[in-house]
Parts: structure tokens; C-alpha cells; sequence
């Protein structure tokens, strides 16, 4: 039995997830030019079966997340919606739901991820994250479901909680069911995909170039080589922003192909990425309005809004900075989850131990930001420049506020070969005569 399991997980992992060929970058050049002084170059070509890979990853993630919105839904859902009947509160939850909530579908939800990656022979890191995305969001919306702070319609029935919770994306709900898509919604998705896969291409080939890393770095890995001193050196800040972008368009660019596919099967869902970077008026509204606004959802519906009915709008935004800091953490030992195989000469990119705790720090720095917001937000010093600068000038100062600290996040993304796993998406561009 055993034996036949493990076959049929190395088949899937081999024949649907590509795990060998997607374990490093194999692509040739399908056109080359020299540009004369600067050398020859060659333009590869997307590779097929990342997406493919992608695709399966989302099916996979899908099944799983459908089995476990059943036992959500009846032990969970059913008993709270009754419970409400009699109840003065419809937020009141039973022993029960969080006895199943937290003790039985959140632990699967975080040990999942590491099983299927073994279990599927799973190499490529990209592949890996969005495998630990499918797992979370089904965790949180767990947290939603416990406390009753699910989207409105979501738990009318079995039917609408197996769809809420089958993709990595939220979707739109009313009184009927799921709000149906349009192929003019598929058409704008797909268009935007290409647009925003084309310009992540050109981005990455101006990046690969200096391992992303335009400077070198001089702080070390670990929690206890935090500096904020070395947060003010400006060339850590030219990686941080350099970095900041490719998160961006990297998430602008799943979402659309993510959403194109949900919009192809019926679906109609919110958007992603609101252009954060360059368009924020505050730290408000990147974090709540603009910044993956899947993730803001269900951190706000499954944490921020269950302690804001016992605490302060402080207390309640501390607690999902916080939460967003844990699960980045874990989502972390996911990505960088050593194969097997490799375990006994596990070196860097390939295996790498990430520092552990930096995460959590960025997140703990913005949510002090976001404090001292509420508590300035009404300066007239602040109303001034929203008044008088240039919408992208302050759209750049709110990011400049993090942006000291932003290695604390990204840095074991970038020591990693994370970056060089994910441009097998994308066109990119190589210098050949190097």
C-alpha cells in the first residue's frame, strides 16, 4: 500500500508537476542578438510546464480545501448558525467549532504543505510557495468561519463554502450563490496577464543580471543580525525597493493568471494588488486597500475584527501584524523546505536556512507604524502634503516608511534561488557570452 502510494505521488510529481525539470532552469534561447559593445544575448521563452505545474498545484490544493470545507461546514458552520437561533450574538462561538476549528483543520492546514511537497518529489520553491498558499488561506478562512465573520452569503450553503475556499483568491458571493463571471471579465484577466508577464520578464532580466542584488549586502541572515543602522545604508535601501517592486508585480502577475482561471470556470472574485507602491495615500490604505487585498481579508475577517469585538482598533491591528508575521514565518519553511534527497549535502541556494524571526519584526515595525498613523493621522502637517505634493511623491513616502526594513522580509527570498525558480514564467532576457 505504501509502496503504491509513493508511486503514484512520484508519478504525479514527475508527469503533472514537472518536479525535475522545474528544479532548475533549462530553457534555450529561442532567439538571440548582439548588441554591439554590450555582447550577445537570447530571449527563452516561457516554459510551459511551470505553468502547467501551477495549474495542477491549484487542483491539488482545491481537492483538499473541498474536503476539509465539509467538516467546516457541518461541524462548524451548521452547529454556529444554530446556535445563533437562540443566541443574541451571531459571533458567539461553541466549544465545538473551536475544538474542530483550531484543533483538528488548522493543524492539517499547516502540516499539509510539507507532506505534499515530500510526498510529490516538489523542487521548485515557486511551486512550493503557492502549495503553502492554498493551505493557508483555507486555515484562515477557518478563523472566519469560528468567530462567524465569513463574507456575506458564503455560508448559505455547503456548495458556496467548497467554491470560497477552493482557490487562493476571494470570491464574490450573493443571495443566488457565487456571482457568475462574464468573458469580458476572462478577456480583461488575460490581457492584464500578458501585460504584466511581459513587464515581470524585462524586469527580471534587468535584475538577474546582479543575482538581484544590485549592491551587495552586508547584513547577516539571522534575527540577531538585525541592524537599523544598516537599514539607513542607501544601498540596503536600493535593494529594498528594487525588491519591493518585484514582489509587487510578481503578486499582480499570479493574481491575474489566477483570476483568469477562476473567471474561465464561472467565478467573479475581488482584485489582488491595487498598485500599492505608487499609488497609497497613507499606510492605511496601502496595507487595507491596496496590498494582496486575498491576504487582508482573511487577516481581517479571521483575526483583526474577532479581537476587535473584546479590544481596541489598536490592539485588533496589532494582532494581525502579528498573525501575518507568524504565517509568513511558516510559509517560509515551506518555500525553503529541503528535498529529501538532498538533505545530507543541503547547501545554499538550493537548501538554506532561513533566518527566523525577521519576519515578524517587519510586520511588528508596521504595525507601530500603523499606531502612530492613528494617532497623527489628523496633523495638519499630514493633510499638507496630501494637499500640496504630487499623488506618486506621497505614495512614495508611505513606502519609504517600511522600506528601511524591508530586507528584514525579503532578504531570505532573494539568497535563496526563489527568483531564479520563478522567472521560468516569464520571457527573460540572458546575456550568452558571459
Amino acid at each position: 500500500m505504501s509502496s503504491s502510494l509513493q508511486s503514484i505521488g512520484s508519478w504525479i510529481g514527475h508527469n503533472l508537476l514537472y518536479s525535475e525539470v522545474l528544479e532548475s532552469d533549462q530553457r534555450l534561447p529561442c532567439l538571440t542578438f548582439t548588441i554591439a559593445g554590450y555582447g550577445t544575448y537570447g530571449l527563452l521563452a516561457p516554459s510551459l510546464q511551470f505553468w502547467l505545474a501551477l495549474g495542477t498545484c491549484l487542483v491539488l490544493g482545491a481537492i483538499y480545501s473541498a474536503i476539509l470545507s465539509c467538516v467546516m461546514y457541518k461541524f462548524i458552520i451548521l452547529p454556529r448558525k444554530l446556535h445563533s437561533q437562540s443566541s443574541s450574538s451571531k459571533y458567539h462561538s461553541t466549544s465545538t467549532s473551536l475544538l474542530i476549528g483550531f484543533g483538528v483543520i488548522m493543524p492539517l492546514c499547516v502540516i499539509y504543505p510539507y507532506y505534499g511537497i515530500h510526498f510529490l518529489l516538489i523542487k521548485n520553491k515557486v511551486i512550493k510557495f503557492l502549495f503553502g498558499i492554498a493551505s493557508l488561506t483555507t486555515a484562515f478562512r477557518c478563523s472566519e468561519a469560528v468567530f462567524g465573520f465569513l463574507p456575506k452569503h458564503v455560508d448559505d450553503s455547503l456548495w458556496n463554502v467548497i467554491v470560497y475556499n477552493a482557490f487562493p483568491v476571494e470570491c464574490k458571493f450573493d443571495k443566488v450563490g457565487a456571482i457568475p463571471s462574464t468573458w469580458a471579465n476572462v478577456g480583461y484577466y488575460v490581457r492584464n496577464f500578458g501585460v504584466s508577464c511581459t513587464a515581470l520578464g524585462l524586469y527580471c532580466s534587468f535584475l538577474v543580471m546582479s543575482d538581484y542584488k544590485l549592491y551587495p549586502t552586508e547584513e547577516g541572515p539571522k534575527l540577531g543580525d538585525v541592524s537599523l543602522y544598516n537599514a539607513l545604508n542607501w544601498h540596503q535601501l536600493a535593494n529594498n525597493f528594487s525588491i519591493a517592486i518585484l514582489f509587487q508585480i510578481y503578486l499582480t502577475t499570479f493574481s491575474y493568471a489566477i483570476n483568469a482561471v477562476t473567471s474561465l470556470v464561472g467565478l467573479t472574485q475581488i482584485p489582488m494588488m491595487l498598485n500599492p507602491i505608487f499609488e497609497s495615500t497613507s499606510l492605511s490604505d496601502f496595507w487595507g486597500r491596496r496590498w494582496n487585498l486575498v491576504v487582508h481579508g482573511f487577516l481581517k475577517r479571521g483575526v483583526y475584527k474577532p479581537v476587535r469585538t473584546k479590544y481596541s482598533r489598536l490592539a485588533a491591528a496589532t494582532a494581525a501584524f502579528l498573525a501575518s508575521g507568524f504565517f509568513h514565518e511558516w510559509l517560509l519553511s515551506v518555500v525553503l523546505y529541503p528535498d529529501y534527497d538532498s538533505v545530507g549535502d543541503c547547501a545554499p541556494p538550493t537548501c538554506f536556512q532561513p533566518g527566523y524571526g525577521r519576519n515578524t519584526l517587519f510586520f511588528v515595525w508596521n504595525a507601530g507604524l500603523i499606531g502612530i498613523e492613528y494617532a497623527l493621522s489628523g496633523a495638519a502637517i499630514f493633510k499638507l502634503l496630501k494637499k500640496h505634493l504630487p499623488p506618486v511623491i506621497v505614495s512614495l513616502l508611505v513606502t519609504s516608511t517600511a522600506l528601511p526594513v524591508a530586507h528584514w522580509f525579503t532578504n531570505d527570498y532573494v539568497r535563496t534561488d526563489f527568483f531564479h525558480d520563478g522567472q521560468l514564467g516569464w520571457p527573460i532576457i540572458i546575456r550568452l557570452d558571459e
